[in-house]
């Protein structure tokens, strides 16, 4: 009986003793391409991003994923892109020839979403045939076609017998793709036609009709949805701007009346103050209102990352210097050498490969003629990446550019100088005084005209 207890003893400890398996918090993703030549594989979904590694060697990929949620995800490969349903756990599988895209081979739980994904393509191949040639349509040739790509779109998600929850969200992300292309029918049907009084009927379909505001689920699954309540906030903020007042700090109020969702609201804040935290006039208000709109502390940690930063190069701040950067007419030149000479600084930041900025050439050569002989000197400063000094030079012979003409060496992304300014679009102009410090971070572009004079005048250039 004692022998007995004790070998039931020891089977309890031995039981105990076992470690628990771990839950299963990741999915493996792998894949095989022939004929991928460049491996620039990237997997992006909502506010989601990662870069794959590919092995040339073997033409695949093995990686493991951790993903905040199920849902739509799109798999980039150099200029294909391959829509997916990923779910947590459930590894996934993709076998294709990259010259050939349009037959997939997939693997896992969700093969039958993903399949579908490829016969929704091909729909849009056949029905629309291109995106030029549909909005180029007259009005009723346009409303035509696009009920008959919803119609098959429709039918095809119920025939796939695709599962219940995704089936619901795919239907409804139907309607917001065709609801999308009605809103931009107008414009993009203008622009292709050359017709620039174009304008639609009384009788067109209005596509913000009853149009939902704040759906999380919405705006978490559908990009067309994200896409369209972001087009019309911003309608709304350049409706409620007066003029001279600025227009980043409305929207995000926009942002703020407009939207009740949680999800959606601190996703279109963050996203706006992203970038237009370094165009915004009035720096302190608008981190002010950011921070008190705003309930992701995330997101609140890295607009104040962004706030700490503009502070230093706000207006009445020393200009951050910069040093040695090539002069066209030779030799390298500093901030320091072109201060000291009773003259303000209006700094261009361009790239060649920037269609903006070369459209701001002529007007700030006529801007340079105007100003010649004044207390101004007009410096352009060459963002490039590393290794396009003659692309630089034969520009500047293309477009006879004149005044004083730097090439920092690198992008403006790289550079401490230019991301002291955190320049994240081209061009940027930047407004210095004779005594080195920032009259304005964010000048106005010489294609901004009087507003850009008044400002010239105000300091007495």
């Amino acid at each position: 009986m004692k022998k007995l207890l004790l070998l039931a003893l020891i089977g309890v400890t031995i039981i105990s003793c076992k470690k628990e398996k771990p839950v299963k918090d990741y999915l493996v993703f792998s894949g095989k391409i022939e004929n991928l030549k460049k491996s620039n594989i990237t997997l992006t979904g909502f506010r989601f991003e990662k870069k794959i590694k590919f092995d040339k060697k073997t033409d695949s990929f093995l990686d493991t994923l951790k993903i905040d949620r199920d849902g739509y995800y799109t798999l980039i490969c150099n200029r294909k892109l391959i829509n997916l349903y990923l779910t947590k756990t459930d590894d996934t599988g993709i076998v294709f020839n990259y010259d050939n895209a349009d037959i997939i081979n997939f693997e896992g739980t969700n093969t039958q979403i993903n399949n579908y994904f490829i016969d929704k393509q091909k729909t849009w191949a056949d029905i629309i045939v291109s995106a030029n040639k549909y909005f180029a349509l007259d009005e009723e040739e346009f409303l035509s076609k696009t009920e008959e790509y919803k119609d098959a779109l429709t039918e095809l998600s119920i025939s796939k017998q695709l599962p219940a929850e995704f089936l619901k969200q795919e239907v409804k992300n139907i309607d917001y793709e065709c609801l999308r292309n009605l809103s931009n029918y107008q414009d993009f049907h203008a622009t292709l036609t050359g017709d620039k009084d174009f304008k639609v009927s009384e009788n067109f379909p209005d596509p913000l009709d009853k149009f939902n505001y704040s759906s999380g689920d919405d705006y978490v699954n559908s990009f067309s949805y994200r896409a369209m309540l972001e087009t019309e906030l911003k309608r709304i903020a350049k409706e409620k701007n007066k003029e001279g007042e600025d227009l980043p700090l409305t929207y995000l109020e926009t942002v703020q009346t407009e939207v009740t969702d949680t999800v959606a609201k601190n996703d279109l804040l963050y996203n706006s103050a992203e970038s237009s935290i370094t165009y915004t006039s009035d720096l302190k208000e608008f981190y002010r209102k950011f921070m008190a709109y705003s309930t992701n502390e995330t997101h609140k940690k890295e607009i104040t990352k962004n706030y700490n930063l503009l502070k230093t190069t706000a207006k009445g701040q020393p200009a951050p210097k910069f040093k040695n950067y090539i002069n066209y007419d030779g030799g390298t030149t500093s901030l320091d050498d072109l201060l000291g000479h009773g003259k303000y600084l209006y700094i261009d930041v361009w790239a060649t490969w920037c269609s903006y900025c070369k459209r701001e050439i002529p007007l700030l050569k006529r801007l340079e003629q105007e100003y010649h002989g004044k207390n101004i000197e007009f410096v352009s400063i060459n963002v490039d990446a590393k290794g396009n000094d003659e692309k630089w030079k034969q520009t500047i012979i293309d477009r006879e550019m004149t005044g004083i003409q730097l090439m920092a060496g690198d992008s403006h992304l790289n550079l401490d100088w230019a991301q002291n300014f955190l320049i994240k679009g081209l061009p940027r102009f930047i407004l210095i005084d004779p005594d080195g410090n920032i009259v304005s971070p964010n000048a106005p572009a010489p294609s901004e005209g009087e507003r850009l004079i008044n400002m010239f005048d105000e300091l007495g250039i």
